[in-house]
């Protein structure tokens, strides 16, 4: 019997021995990190041309097309000739132009012969007063015809009426409304001009989150261009419950009239940090971290609100900066740390 019991005495020492030789797995950890902000990803978002740069010419005189010496995509410069245009009235602009002049030039002289006749006491005030109106009525047309034949200056040996459509600025041309032969009355659209290479995006943003977005907040559409919010709608859209939004920023590979989809970032709430992906347990909204404490580990339920990047996730819950987190043996963690409110 004494025996026996040394046995067991013996055995149990080796066993203690060999658990106490066993090696300890040390669980991996990561720190919570705080976030500045919140991506709101996959909005719908339509390319637009952009409210400042953009330039549409239009014809000034109506006519038919003669010349179409630009094409769409071209870059061009402050006053280089877009096309050339027959018109009716250009080919009267001129000599309405020296008919005004010389009408001035009459109603001018006339102001001067009154001016020196109403010192002398010859005539009374109010024909100087109406040889003013005169004089300067006839100088405002004279502006107005100036100003048409700069805005359709004419060909030289060209022909009658031929005037040219020339670039406001420099820029790309976008946009041709013109074809050789075609008839356009006054102020139709001929071309749109963008300097630059920048594009306006209309972004449709859920109406709870739209008292968010302020000017300023960063935008990135799936093809990686990258504008900044420059106007936010206060008018709700009824079907969708959804807010317009407008961005401006670098083309890229953006064309005015494209369907893509984008990501606005937000400030973040406080409760909001960033944890690593594989700290997260769980599948859907009821996903839990495992934080670790001076005695082992507690469980935190989150809900994940977005990706930080491909290795991270954005959650909401009560979990603050600095906090350790387990990033490996999940599954053993999970068995044997009991869950809040057991």
């Amino acid at each position: 019997m004494r025996r026996w019991f040394a046995g067991l005495g013996l055995a149990s020492l080796v066993a203690t021995t060999a658990l106490a030789a066993e090696p300890v797995v040390a669980i991996p950890t990561a720190r919570v990190t705080r976030v500045e902000r919140i991506p709101l990803e996959q909005l719908p978002a339509t390319v637009k041309l952009p409210l400042e740069g953009t330039s549409v010419v239009v014809t000034p005189l109506g006519g038919i097309a003669l010349d179409v010496l630009v094409r769409e995509g071209d870059t061009v410069k402050r006053g280089q000739p877009l096309a050339r245009l027959q018109s009716r009235e250009a080919m009267t602009l001129g000599a309405d132009l020296s008919a005004a002049q010389g009408a001035y030039r009459v109603a001018a002289a006339q102001v001067a012969r009154d001016e020196q006749l109403l010192k002398e006491g010859i005539v009374p005030q109010a024909r100087l007063q109406a040889s003013v109106a005169s004089r300067d009525a006839a100088s405002a047309r004279v502006r107005e015809l100036q100003a048409a034949r700069a805005w359709a200056p004419a060909v030289q040996g060209a022909g009658m009426g031929v005037y040219e459509l020339r670039a406001p600025m420099d820029g790309r041309v976008i946009e041709r409304a013109v074809q050789p032969g075609g008839t356009y009355d006054a102020l139709a659209k001929a071309f749109v001009v963008v300097a630059g290479q920048r594009v306006m995006l209309e972004l449709r943003v859920p109406a709870s989150l739209a008292p968010q977005v302020r000017r300023g907040q960063e935008v990135r559409t799936s093809e990686g261009a990258m504008a900044r919010v420059s106007e936010s709608g206060g008018t709700l859209d009824a079907v969708s419950q959804t807010v317009l939004v407008r961005a401006e920023g670098d083309a890229g590979s953006l064309l005015p009239g494209m369907q893509t989809s984008a990501t606005l970032w937000l400030p973040a709430p406080a409760d909001v940090v960033s944890v690593p992906a594989n700290a997260l347990r769980g599948e859907g909204d009821t996903l839990m971290v495992f934080v670790k404490t001076a005695t082992g580990f507690r469980t935190e339920n989150v809900t994940m609100l977005a990706r930080d990047s491909e290795s991270r996730r954005i959650v909401r819950g009560r979990l603050k900066h600095g906090d350790e987190i387990a990033t490996g043996m999940l599954d053993t963690l999970q068995a044997r740390t009991p869950t809040e409110g057991q």
